[in-house]
């Protein structure tokens, strides 16, 4: 049972530790990007502790923060069409996910609790972008349910432009300690 909550100032540093160990269980495994998340582990919890930017967190029934993702309600300008861009839809970003927790899908729940959180708040999409990674492509289409919208070109490689339909999951609630 997890509880997904807006981050606060006080989860600083947790996530900067959440999103060092995932860089390190990368670099283990000799993951391209591992040095990225290495780099951005520090700005991971500046992100966090500022209240204007959605960071939103996910925290065992202990407290301890093992997930963090962002939740935007802008999808950016490159990727997506203009008639796209006007269309209500959240834009998710960033997710990181303490390695400690591999197999229990704490990185998928962000993903299916966004999708409910649109269908909640009156969006139309939940929309997502992620790089030329072939097993990561795979998982968010196969496990996650996300389709891919567009293919395009980012910083000279293949880049996929990911979407969802906002829908009511119930079932989310079941792995849920409270409502978010």
């Amino acid at each position: 049972m997890f509880v997904i909550r807006r981050a606060t100032a006080a989860d600083r540093e947790a996530v900067e530790e959440l999103t060092r160990a995932r860089a390190r269980w990368m670099a283990e495994r000799g993951v391209r990007g591992a040095q990225g998340w290495e780099r951005f582990a520090e700005e991971s919890g500046r992100q966090a502790a500022v209240p204007d930017t959605p960071v939103w967190v996910v925290a065992t029934e202990t407290g301890r923060v093992i997930g963090r993702t962002t939740l935007g309600e802008q999808t950016p300008l490159w990727g997506w069409t203009e008639e796209e861009q006007a269309q209500p839809a959240y834009f998710l970003n960033t997710t990181v996910t303490h390695p400690e927790f591999a197999g229990q899908r704490v990185g998928s729940l962000l993903a299916w609790w966004a999708v409910d959180r649109a269908a909640a708040t009156g969006q139309e999409w939940v929309r997502r972008a992620v790089g030329p990674d072939p097993g990561l492509l795979r998982y968010y289409c196969d496990v996650q349910g996300w389709r891919i919208i567009h293919q395009t070109e980012r910083y000279g490689e293949d880049a996929y432009m990911l979407g969802r339909e906002a829908e009511s999951l119930p079932d989310l609630a079941h792995h849920l300690l409270a409502p978010a």
